[in-house]
């Protein structure tokens, strides 16, 4: 199964390319070139799909394209989830049928290519997908881990709001995006003319505009956050500033705002994380240490994935000024202000312990107890 995963997102990759190729093949500037370097070309975008980068005097490449990335990992784990492998040892051998043919290509990319860090990404692309197929089988025994056989309620909650915290997150970041989608659609539909695409060159757009998806809704995030985003050397933004440049004829960046907007987008991931807090912190059983020991560890987690998310959606985009494109280094900060703060202080507040000491303090200061007010009965 893991061959069969291999196998289909590499020939989806590289047939495309070649199909892209061939309606251009007799035409003066793809003149000398064959279909062995149209398949070269789609074998470059797997390996890219797994972090390897061009690199040259007067060009680099490495964003990567996640939703490859991820589209990959989906098809890997639902084969091996279908396979139902029955120990650690068989699901082992189906990853290694994936990763060798992997190594493969990522071998045949280095021609052109800098493969070193696809090799490692490719290990922790494997470990995760081990993981998540693990978890559903029925050897997968956590008492191994944890003595109780399943997680301590506090790193359990821990988990439980990163997670919903990065969904509303992401939603939140999709309607922006969407909205930036419409208000740059005339614009976006001026380069996509200018660049006229024959039918294949357009499917190969949109595929690529989705390969990048996760990486835009990312941006999108960092943009609502505050501090916003660069593409290329002295290029900001962001809802209170935009410091333009020339930009390459890319449809997706007519999507950025023409001037700043205001800060006003900033209140959404606030409202977004008081929301949330609100929603998380009265629905669980545990004690108010507890809960503040998740809630630390929740945000230890949040600085951690930000750092990391903001490192993988950056990248090079082509020589020159655009060397470095992505969020800005103080988005990680921001996001745990912005996100995590009014997100910790809410399910805090809204803890049972602290509704209850905030009611004793307020029978206190009134000197009336709520509780022991009379009350009339009316029998209709």
């Amino acid at each position: 199964m893991g061959f069969q995963a291999w196998a289909i997102s590499w020939a989806v990759l590289v047939l495309l390319a070649i199909a892209v190729w061939t309606p251009s093949a007799t035409t003066p500037s793809e003149k000398g070139t064959k279909w062995s370097d149209a398949l070269a070309v789609g074998n470059a975008i797997f390996a890219v799909a797994f972090r390897a980068e061009f690199s040259s005097e007067t060009m680099r490449f490495s964003l990567t394209p996640w939703g490859f990335t991820l589209l990959m990992g989906l098809l890997l784990a639902a084969s091996l989830r279908t396979a139902k492998p029955s120990n650690p040892a068989a699901l082992g051998w189906g990853l290694a049928a994936f990763l060798i043919p992997c190594w493969g290509c990522l071998c045949f990319a280095a021609i052109s290519l800098v493969v070193w860090r696809a090799v490692i990404f490719s290990l922790c692309f494997a470990a995760v997908v081990f993981f998540a197929v693990a978890r559903h089988q029925t050897w997968w025994n956590l008492t191994a881990f944890f003595p109780e056989g399943e997680p301590w309620p506090w790193l359990s909650l821990a988990g439980r709001c990163l997670r919903v915290l990065a969904r509303g997150g992401m939603v939140l970041s999709a309607i922006f995006l969407v909205a930036g989608m419409f208000t740059g659609w005339e614009q976006m539909r001026t380069i996509w003319i200018g660049l006229k695409p024959d039918a294949l060159g357009s499917v190969a757009m949109v595929l690529a505009i989705l390969a990048y998806l996760p990486t835009l809704l990312v941006w999108g995030a960092a943009w609502i956050t505050g501090p916003g985003i660069t593409l290329g050397q002295g290029t900001v933004f962001s809802p209170g500033q935009v410091i333009g440049g020339d930009l390459p004829p890319v449809p997706v960046l007519a999507w950025l705002p023409d001037g700043p907007v205001g800060w006003w987008p900033l209140i959404f991931p606030v409202l977004l994380a008081i929301g949330l807090g609100l929603y998380l912190g009265g629905r669980h059983q545990l004690e108010l240490a507890d809960t503040a020991l998740s809630l630390a560890l929740f945000l230890a987690g949040l600085l951690l994935g930000g750092l990391l998310i903001v490192w993988f959606v950056s990248g090079s985009l082509g020589p020159g000024r655009l060397v470095n494109v992505g969020p800005l280094g103080s988005t990680l900060y921001a996001g745990v202000l912005a996100w995590g703060v009014p997100f910790v202080v809410t399910a805090l507040l809204n803890h049972p312990w602290t509704r209850e000491a905030t009611r004793r303090f307020a029978v206190r200061v009134s000197g009336k107890n709520p509780q022991a007010l009379p009350t009339a009965r009316i029998d209709l």
